[in-house]
């Protein structure tokens, strides 16, 4: 006797999946961007050393947070599990608070920096929203029979 498998439907969210996608790239331009803005800045405006430092510094700990929570995302929804996904979405919220920081609070805010903040807060904002319809998603499929 064989034994079959009822095959269900994948639940992964192609939606999200694209976003974080395409945050990858953007993301990586961001740190770019920014890196090269704090160079200009560094070079061009009054800075306090240990202010210029601390602000390169918070950017690398984006970065840092932005790799974790991007392949968390990734992992909970290609695999359909909820706890990358709820990892993901706790990583949100300081990414968003850190494109808010750039965008109104560094010592010197140039257009571009804003314009890159929003650009990454609507990222992180849409992958929320379906993070959340993911993880709905995915907890809807284990209680069901």
């Amino acid at each position: 006797m064989a034994i079959v498998r009822q095959q269900s439907a994948p639940l992964s969210s192609v939606p999200l999946q694209i976003l974080l996608y395409y945050n990858y790239y953007y993301f990586s331009l961001f740190f770019v961007v920014e890196i090269l803005a704090m160079i200009w800045k560094g070079t061009v405006l009054p800075y306090a050393s240990s202010t210029l430092a601390s602000e390169v510094a918070l950017l690398f700990l984006y970065a840092l947070c932005e790799a974790i929570r991007l392949y968390t995302g990734n992992k909970g929804n290609l695999t359909e599990t909820a706890f990358p996904l709820i990892v993901f979405l706790l990583l949100t919220l300081p990414m968003i608070m850190a494109y808010v920081f750039t965008m109104l609070f560094q010592t010197y805010v140039l257009h571009l920096d804003a314009i890159l903040a929003y650009i990454g807060i609507g990222f992180c904002g849409l992958e929320f929203i379906l993070g959340i319809a993911a993880l709905v998603q995915f907890s809807r499929s284990d209680l069901s029979p």
